[in-house]
């Protein structure tokens, strides 16, 4: 009987084990290709810089969409959370995005004072892989750490690039007057403001500082228009930009000096009018109408799926996704250890700005920083036409330096 039994189901028994070799040899490459990592947003999605956030989470969407939500073998999962313009807030939700998803990358860039507390937590956690877009020189200065990349220009470049090119084209100031936003980007940039117009014999007859929340600028574009300055710097983001531009030219600003904006972001540009623009000087990271191939293709695709022109901020977090990619299909790994040594490794490609460098000793993009002249409405070729790129310059730290005596490279991953 038992015989019998083994002669009728060997057949099948040799067969199950076919099968189950079958399944053991194929299980582990289909496990592969479903492992997954989680890319987090942590930014400002609500408050005075949500117009900046939204377009940055819409660059993101669009890189994973045409990836179909994968980087190299891994599946990724977007996941966003709000820092509502504040220190506190951005931390609490960082650490609950970390504790509840353990994401690989975290995105982040509107709010100096939040990057840097959440850079803060992300040294001492030594994971996730953090992006920012902060300005605040610090970020990858003496507060940087091995996790935080940053392609945003920093403040001391800011005020190298553009600001120094608009003193170049105006060699009769003498007298400036700045106003800042009163919270860490605007100490850091008033700071490197200074530095540059010390360095070139400028008097700075005052420096006003005006609250991220504010609402009205009038009183402090009165105060500059009566102070007797030749030039008034004006650092200014997010609602409060629009508010203040438009102000300075309401308040006749350009009649008795010239005027500079740190920032020309086009998605703080839209509403307030070539008009307003009109003779005025600005700075900015980037510009969509820049004559290189990355920015045609990004462009191109960016119109196509959002249906608006991308700003500076989409560039950035368009760019980071490309290189994320890069990094993960190069080493077929999602470990931050693995990783970011990759990423410092990077060194020159193509990106936003034609030529840039992955600086890995502090892990700074470096790229040119724009000076645009405002056009005048006659001068408009459609009608989001505002601005003319006129200069800029690759101005950034040097190793050794004061704030940057460090390697990056050799900190404890």
């Amino acid at each position: 009987m038992k015989s019998g039994m083994m002669k009728i189901g060997l057949p099948s028994f040799i067969l199950m084990l076919l099968f189950l070799a079958a399944g053991l040899v194929f299980y582990p490459a289909a496990q592969a290709a479903e492992k997954e990592f989680v890319w987090a947003i942590v930014d400002d999605f609500s408050g005075p810089y949500a117009a900046t956030c939204d377009e940055g989470y819409k660059a993101t969407v669009l890189f994973l969409e045409e990836h179909n939500y994968k980087m190299g073998p891994y599946k990724v999962k977007l996941v966003t959370r709000d820092t509502e313009l504040k220190p506190a807030v951005g931390v609490r939700r960082l650490q609950e995005a970390i504790a509840e998803f353990k994401p690989l990358i975290v995105s982040s860039g509107n709010s100096s004072a939040v990057q840097l507390a959440m850079a803060d937590i992300i040294g001492k956690t030594k994971r996730p892989i953090f992006w920012t877009d902060g300005w605040d020189t610090r970020l990858t200065g003496t507060q940087g750490n091995r996790y935080t990349f940053r392609w945003a220009s920093p403040n001391y470049t800011i005020a190298r690039a553009s600001l120094s090119g608009f003193l170049d084209k105006f060699p009769n100031v003498k007298k400036v007057m700045q106003i800042q936003l009163d919270y860490a980007w605007g100490y850091d940039m008033a700071e490197n403001v200074e530095a540059v117009l010390k360095e070139r014999g400028i008097k700075l007859l005052k420096t006003q500082y005006v609250p991220v929340t504010a609402t009205d600028a009038s009183v402090f574009m009165t105060e500059a228009k009566g102070s007797g300055a030749d030039a008034y710097i004006i650092g200014l983001y997010g609602k409060l930009f629009g508010i203040g531009l438009r102000q300075a030219h309401e308040f006749g600003l350009k009649k008795v000096m010239k005027v500079f904006s740190i920032t020309g972001s086009l998605n703080m540009l839209r509403g307030i009018g070539s008009d307003a623009l009109d003779g005025m000087y600005l700075g900015d990271h980037w510009n969509h109408a820049l004559p290189n191939d990355w920015v045609k293709s990004f462009v191109a695709k960016y119109r196509k799926r959002w249906n608006m022109i991308p700003g500076d901020y989409a560039a950035a977090k368009y760019l980071e996704c490309q290189l994320m990619e890069r990094v993960i299909k190069q080493t077929g790994s999602a470990d931050p250890k693995v990783l970011i040594p990759a990423l410092e490794k990077i060194g020159e490609f193509d990106g936003p700005c034609g030529k840039e460098r992955l600086a890995g000793w502090y892990h700074q993009i470096e790229h040119d920083f724009l000076l645009l002249r405002g056009k005048a409405p006659s001068e408009k070729k459609y009608e989001e036409d505002y601005v003319e790129v006129i200069g800029g310059g690759k101005n950034y730290p040097r190793q050794g330096e004061k704030g940057f005596e460090f390697d990056r490279t050799k900190d404890p991953l």
